[in-house]
């Protein structure tokens, strides 16, 4: 077994239990570790300090992602004749009408809380073990106390995004307790972060195997995103000091890392030795596999133009950039995240496996007919049945032009329009084919990754006023998406503004699960249009509900303004 998954793996085999639902951390906690029977190796320590790992893994997916993506304007979820409607709830995130019971809520809620809970019982049980005694140094326990402090900092960072104020506890002993404020929160994730950081190992060598702990550079990298978003937390504006832990992980403080050649260097089959991978949630077929959306965005045939042998569910889309007759939308800044990328962009390429671990692009669209063998082809078994599927940029019911529809003129494009061919999906981990089926599910899922820091630090200079320095910054990423670093379209001090920064972060980062939170970030999620979607100009939508189940399991916990709160959090 590589060094990747030495101790890891062993641990994460048992993951399937995340399945089962989170802790809460209403419960009241027992440490079911005995320290004189448990720690007698050093692999026992990490069968611990895995325990919220295993928790991350499942948490950086799902309802989480569904929350940061499925309410914006570059992914959604529209209902497909009988599919996918699953009782509106696809459609209150695209509305922001979602309510304190609707389970993506109640999942991230309590998803949030459980890895607190881990994290500290965790704590709990490794500050009381002699490390020597194992034959682990003093220095080797700081880091695995201090990656749990800094993996706690990252659940509570997580509830101020989703929820504000969260409940501090430092123990397993603590008794319930109300809601702090978003302030103290802020201040909570802070000191954690703060602390950990000299602790943590850095990562010596340019391209080591990102094993899923938390290092030097992933904390800093925390604690800057903290300091990014602190107007929209808090109400004060941290972009200096963002700036400074960017210019520092830059500059190689706290450990070497560089930008990848490629544009799938962050993303490819054997990423976890990726330059500019900060954290990476680890992956290996039949090991460790971290596996959980990709097949939602992929048609129930597509596994024939894959070459591949497993069937997706057909859900997740790219907002459309055309209407129904075939025109651009102008109408709307956000959005139209296909159209966006330009067109001599090397992602935009339809996604092709071409063996050996080598790939290109990384979207379906257009006829899915697979390049090395014209007889395999995603067949429709809808709308479509028996035809050839054509992946169009477009929401609208076109199968019935002719029927419920007199012309193409007549069509309206909105979540009720949805076909089994409606929208262009996207493929940003690999799949190969059946000749390499073993590495299927090898790409790991970059959590933090270089490129994420040079954007935090262009968006800083930019609302410094620096707009030739934040230009250059992104196009040191955005030149190597094109063939000989050769970009039509650079980012220049003329043309950047909001919006571009706002284009920016969607193309690099579409489908990475942070969309919600760079909205928010620049006064957009809740006063924009898009795609099928009116403003609210209601800034309480900025954070979600507290699920009515954690307030009946602790009175102490008051709901969020907008929801029937009283009081800001």
């Amino acid at each position: 077994m590589n060094m990747k998954f030495k101790h890891i793996a062993a641990v994460l085999a048992g993951a399937a239990a995340l399945s089962a639902p989170s802790c809460d951390l209403n419960e009241k906690f027992y440490s079911e570790v005995t320290p004189d029977t448990f720690f007698t190796s050093p692999e026992s320590t990490y069968a611990v300090l895995c325990r919220p790992f295993t928790h991350w893994k499942w948490y950086i997916g799902a309802d989480r992602w569904y929350l940061q993506e499925l309410t914006t304007d570059e992914m959604t979820c529209p209902k497909r004749g009988a599919d996918w409607y699953n009782g509106g709830e696809y459609y209150r995130l695209h509305y922001h009408t979602w309510s304190p019971d609707d389970r993506f809520v109640v999942n991230t809620y309590d998803g949030t809380t459980g890895g607190i809970s881990r994290a500290l019982e965790a704590k709990a049980d490794l500050e009381g073990v002699d490390y020597n005694a194992i034959g682990l140094s003093d220095a080797v326990k700081a880091d695995h106390i201090n990656q749990l402090n800094a993996i706690t900092a990252y659940f509570y960072m997580k509830g101020l995004d989703y929820f504000g104020g969260m409940p501090i506890y430092h123990s397993v002993n603590d008794g319930l307790r109300p809601r702090n404020t978003a302030l103290e929160t802020y201040r909570h994730v802070e000191t954690l972060l703060k602390n950990a950081i000299p602790a943590l190992a850095k990562k010596s060598s340019l391209g080591a195997p990102e094993d899923g702990y938390i290092k030097q550079a992933a904390a800093a990298a925390m604690l800057a995103q903290l300091y990014f978003n602190a107007e929209a937390y808090i109400g004060e504006e941290h972009f200096d000091e963002c700036a400074q832990i960017c210019r520092d992980i830059i500059g190689g403080l706290y450990g070497v890392y560089e930008l990848d050649d490629t544009w799938y260097g962050p993303h490819t089959f054997d990423n976890d030795s990726s330059h500019e991978a900060i954290w990476n949630v680890p992956s290996e077929n039949s090991k460790v596999e971290w596996s959980w959306y990709f097949k939602y965005f992929y048609h129930n045939s597509s596994y024939v133009y894959f070459d591949i042998e497993t069937a997706g569910y057909n859900g997740f889309i790219l907002t459309p950039s055309l209407n129904p007759q075939g025109s651009y939308y102008t109408q709307w800044k956000l959005g139209s995240p296909y159209r966006k990328f330009n067109d001599k962009d090397l992602r935009k390429k339809p996604y092709r496996y071409l063996g050996n671990k080598r790939y290109e692009g990384m979207f379906l669209v257009g006829k899915q007919v697979n390049f090395d063998d014209p007889t395999k082809v995603c067949l429709g078994q809808k709308e479509y049945s028996g035809k050839v599927i054509d992946m169009v940029d477009q929401v609208a019911r076109f199968s019935e032009v002719g029927s419920k529809y007199g012309s193409v003129a007549e069509l309206t494009s909105t979540m009720a329009d949805g076909e089994e061919n409606s929208g262009i999906r996207l493929v940003k981990s690999p799949q190969p084919n059946l000749a390499d089926k073993q590495l299927r599910w090898n790409p790991d899922c970059p959590v933090i990754r270089l490129s994420e820091i040079y954007y935090m630090l262009a968006e800083c200079e930019l609302r410094a006023g620096h707009k030739k320095e934040a230009a250059e910054l992104i196009n040191q990423v955005r030149a190597r998406n094109f063939e000989n670093r050769n970009d039509p379209d650079p980012v220049t001090a003329d043309n950047l503004d909001e919006y571009r920064m706002l284009d920016e972060w969607m193309i690099e980062f579409l489908g990475e699960g942070r969309r919600r939170t760079d909205l928010i970030r620049w006064g957009a999620f809740t006063s924009e249009s898009w795609w099928d979607h009116t403003p609210s100009n209601d800034k309480n939508m900025n954070r979600f509900p507290i699920p009515n189940s954690a307030i009946s399991a602790n009175n102490l916990i008051k709901q969020n303004p907008g929801y029937g709160g009283t009081a800001e959090e």
